[in-house]
């Protein structure tokens, strides 16, 4: 079911049109202030604890629609299931993003790209500034890996509860990573431990889409350089895979393109290996 699931959500993400006006997280912010001004002062309270208290409310009452819904029909569990693994997604389509980002370039609207760039990049799009393709294609790499495959694999492995988990430790990333205490502290590690293991199989899946040689030499050469090794062995596996080269060695517009739309493609290839393996497993009875 988790298969059929996942199939029919990609599809719905993909053609049935935008959903990112329906993935509002503004309730979670609400919803952190509110109860960290509830909780008692102290590094404990303010700290993990705090954090596994914030993350728990919004798992029991997934938990909870499903018990009411696995009384009623399975049917029910299904659907539900899929709204909530398409909440889970982006919460922004990446490859409408980029698709949108390639054709400003193509059309030569340098105001426009400039403003999708910055978008995907995370940046202001007054503090634009002609961002360099490998910052992009770095940037495709990991936001693959956050908004979709990490999902899908919290989803495969716990249903719709890992799916939320894993988007709300994203946003939570997103709203404190770059403060400082204990709480900003407890949401980084709660993000880089959920992200550990498919970051890992995410770095597999590129290498199998890709040069599967070239893949593992650069993760076990320049995995390091990031400080985040998540985020580290993302890149270089993803860079590997598509034998990426620099700037110097092609025309600068054109090079920029093509690498944008080869690791589109990367990513698509990616989706493709992991849909196949989780296929395999469920029919070797080890996935649901």
């Amino acid at each position: 079911m988790a298969l059929i699931a996942i199939l029919i959500s990609l599809f719905i993400e993909r053609f049935l049109g935008s959903l990112e006006e329906l993935r509002r997280f503004d309730w979670l912010t609400s919803y952190t202030e509110w109860l960290r001004s509830r909780l008692p002062a102290g590094e404990i309270w303010q700290g993990p604890l705090g954090l596994l208290v914030v993350v728990a409310g919004p798992v029991v009452a997934v938990l909870l629609i499903l018990a009411f819904l696995t009384d009623i029909s399975w049917l029910l569990v299904f659907f539900f299931s899929i709204l909530a693994l398409l909440y889970s997604f982006g919460p922004k389509d990446l490859e409408a993003q980029v698709e949108a980002y390639v054709d400003a370039k193509e059309r030569d609207d340098a105001e426009s790209a400039c403003w999708h760039a910055t978008e995907l990049l995370g940046q202001e799009p007054e503090a634009c500034a002609a961002p360099e393709a490998r910052l992009l294609v770095e940037c495709i790499l990991v936001e693959a890996h956050e908004r979709l495959l990490a999902v899908m694999f919290w989803f495969v492995l716990l249903g719709p509860v890992g799916a939320l988990l894993y988007r709300m430790a994203c946003q939570l990333r997103a709203q404190h990573g770059n403060e400082e205490g204990e709480f900003a502290d407890a949401v980084k590690r709660l993000h880089y431990l959920l992200g550990w293991l498919p970051a890992r199989l995410t770095a597999l899946a590129y290498a199998l889409g890709g040069s599967f040689v070239e893949a593992m030499h650069s993760w076990r050469e320049e995995a390091s350089r990031w400080d985040d090794a998540n985020r580290g062995i993302l890149i270089s596996s993803g860079l590997g895979a598509m034998r990426f080269v620099s700037e110097d060695e092609a025309e600068p517009d054109e090079w920029l393109l093509d690498s944008i739309k080869e690791t589109v493609s990367l990513v698509r290839r990616a989706v493709l290996v992991f849909l196949t393996l989780l296929a395999l497993l469920i029919l070797a009875g080890w996935a649901p």
